[in-house]
Parts: C-alpha cells; sequence; structure tokens
C-alpha cells in the first residue's frame, strides 16, 4: 500500500513540472559588434557584442559601452534588476541574465 501511494505522488510531481526549458546560454545568438551573429558557444574571448532591450546576455563579459537594466534574477535570486555600466564596479555582466532596457556593447 505504501509502495502505490509513493508512486502515485511520484507521478503527480513529475506532472506538475514546466514543459518548457529556459533559454541557457549556449543556445543564445549572440550579435557581433560588425552585425554577424554566432552561437554563444562559438564566442572567444576578446569578441565585442551588442545585445539589445529583452535580449538574453549569452555569455560572462564586462560592458564597454552603453549602460541598461539587467535581469539577474534566474542567477542570483534577487527579484530587483540591477543596473550595468562601462567603467565602473558595475560593469560585469552573466551570461543567462536578461537585458531589459536599452544597449549595451560587451567584450567577451
Amino acid at each position: 500500500m505504501l509502495t502505490r501511494i509513493v508512486k502515485t505522488f511520484t507521478g503527480a510531481a513529475a506532472r506538475a513540472q514546466p514543459d518548457t526549458s529556459p533559454t541557457t546560454p549556449s543556445d543564445a545568438p549572440a550579435t557581433l559588434l560588425d552585425g554577424r551573429t554566432k552561437a554563444a558557444s562559438q564566442l572567444v574571448r576578446g569578441d565585442v557584442i551588442v545585445i539589445e532591450a529583452g535580449e538574453v546576455v549569452p555569455c560572462d563579459g564586462t560592458v564597454i559601452d552603453g549602460i541598461a537594466t539587467v535581469d539577474e534574477s534566474a542567477i542570483t535570486g534577487e527579484s530587483a534588476p540591477v543596473i550595468r555600466e562601462s567603467d565602473g564596479d558595475r560593469s560585469a555582466v552573466i551570461g543567462g541574465t536578461r537585458v531589459l532596457s536599452s544597449r549595451i556593447v560587451v567584450e567577451v
């Protein structure tokens, strides 16, 4: 009887899981400064990419131009967006986060 209850509970829990998987940074397309695109997994150190509002940050990097609000909640758990800008303590961006406003240029 106990085995039957456990199986039922386990099956219900499995069905409760969402069917969609989030976009991983390696799946995210990256737009290079010259307009070409490539997969995030193909980026190399020194590449310069442009990230527009609504796009996923494809990999970790440093903002070298622009200022934007970034939703890091998927990574940090913090619900409030953060400001990322060039020059200073707030220039690092994390792959898998989402730019909410403006446009930033990031060096991988």
